[in-house]
């Protein structure tokens, strides 16, 4: 028997996410270094505090970076995928953290709510609206990649970047009413708001980790694709899954009748699932119809098609 294989190269991909993740991290840690110097002269715990919520997102940045080194490792006899897996492990680990830093906020955000705190309005609108301005910047560097890693980052960047909006509410609120209890009041919208993000995280990662069929994919539909190949009567044995990001892998094994050119069927089978269905990764395992023939004599050896040029193993 015979496999067949194909997989894409990601190396230009992970760069992009790496220039991105560098940038972004860049920004969040000359917003933090703001806000701590804003809430100092303020005198706001409010900038405090999110500055020490934006160092918690630079280091899951610093940390989606990081694994973007990892993932380029090459595969090993015994990591036969190399280290794609490491971005979604990673990616998971971001989401638990910021369901974390969700409930941490709403925890603040309640206190200051029962005993609000006095601050210098127009420097805190003012810092507020430098750090959105970073995290718009950053937001928009994470853009248009399809990794969960770099998912995952964007993620705390909206957090970081519904920070700023609330701090920026806040801040006008403030300077212009005195009331000080809108920092917390929207604190607390924008945690849901991060909150049902992080599940949507944890559900594709989660996903991906239990070698869940990829959202999208229609295995009906590429079973009967696999019908209509020359010689096949029966596809079984259907496993298909996303090692990481952009990374599918799919494998079956075809049942096909004497008289059938193999390679040429097992080539077609091979382009016919990377062109329409958009697979990296590709296995089909031929089997001799007779194989599965209760009580019939089973002879595993290929036969050439009468007239082909190849030659029996």
């Amino acid at each position: 028997m015979r496999m067949a294989h194909a997989r894409d190269d990601h190396g230009h991909e992970h760069t992009h996410d790496r220039r991105r993740l560098a940038f972004a991290l860049a920004l969040a840690v000359g917003t933090a270094v703001v806000e701590v110097v804003g809430g100092v002269v303020s005198g706001s715990l409010a900038l405090i505090a999110d500055a020490g919520h934006v160092m918690t997102d630079a280091s899951a940045l610093g940390l989606a970076l990081a694994v973007t080194f990892v993932a380029r490792r090459a595969h090993t006899r015994r990591l036969t995928f190399g280290y794609h897996r490491a971005e979604v492990i990673v990616a998971s680990a971001n989401g638990l953290l910021l369901f974390a830093l969700t409930g941490v906020v709403a925890w603040h955000a309640l206190e200051r709510l029962r005993h609000p705190t006095e601050v210098d309005g127009g420097t805190l609108l003012l810092v507020a609206v430098a750090g959105l301005l970073s995290n718009a910047i950053a937001l928009r560097l994470l853009h248009g990649s399809d990794s969960v890693n770099v998912r995952a980052a964007r993620l705390h960047v909206w957090a970081d970047l519904g920070g700023s909006v609330a701090a920026v509410g806040a801040g006008v609120i403030v300077a212009t009413t005195g009331w000080a209890r809108a920092d917390p009041l929207l604190s607390l919208v924008i945690v849901v708001l991060v909150a049902a993000g992080a599940a949507r995280l944890l559900r594709d990662t989660i996903d991906i980790l239990m070698e869940g069929v990829p959202r999208g994919v229609d295995l009906l539909a590429v079973e009967r694709d696999l019908r209509t190949l020359p010689g096949v009567i029966a596809v079984h044995d259907i496993h298909c899954w996303t090692v990481s990001s952009g990374f599918v892998v799919f494998a079956a094994h075809v049942e096909i009748v004497p008289g059938v050119d193999v390679l040429d069927t097992v080539a077609q089978g091979v382009t016919l699932l990377r062109e329409r269905h958009g697979f990296d990764h590709v296995a089909l395992h031929p089997e001799a119809a007779s194989l599965h023939e209760p009580g019939a004599p089973v002879d595993l050896r290929w036969q050439p098609p009468p007239g082909s040029s190849h030659r029996g193993a």
